[in-house]
């Protein structure tokens, strides 16, 4: 999954000029993966056996170390895939959207807009809708096409 992400960053940078990318220190703690403070999140899967789903996103409220999470670190935009798009949605107004969205109960199976936390692990995520993203998204930006 790892290469995969990188692969992902390295395809939505392609989209600007001069891009300069973290360290390895600075993508884990700082959570930035271009010098324009996008953290770029690829297609998941609602579970670890399923197919990518473009209807849904993983967001990261505190992570597997029990430290804060990608919500919150230093990205000013976070840049969500689809299948033909990339959805940019501001860092302030996804942290807004989270605070009044999440339901704050604590469950074990992946639950829409309720924090969900692994067993035995210190993360705190959330599923959301793609269709909430691109209410909130500062833009969508079509990917390149492929001759």
């Amino acid at each position: 999954m790892l290469k995969l992400g990188k692969q992902k960053e390295k395809e939505f940078a392609s989209f600007f000029n001069n891009v300069v990318f973290p360290t390895v220190e600075q993508d884990m703690k700082e959570h930035w993966d271009l010098n324009v403070k996008y953290d770029v999140k690829m297609l998941r899967r609602k579970k670890r056996h399923e197919e990518y789903d473009e209807n849904i996103h993983w967001v990261e409220l505190m992570n597997v170390r029990g430290d804060t999470g990608w919500l919150y670190g230093q990205a000013d935009y976070f840049s969500f895939e689809i299948t033909d798009y990339w959805i940019v949605v501001a860092k302030d107004d996804l942290q807004e959207f989270i605070k009044n969205t999440v339901v704050k109960e604590q469950v074990y199976t992946p639950t829409l807009y309720k924090m969900y936390r692994r067993r035995d692990r210190k993360d705190i995520i959330t599923l959301v809708k793609t269709i909430d993203l691109m209410y909130i998204s500062s833009s969508v930006i079509k990917k390149h096409t492929q001759p």
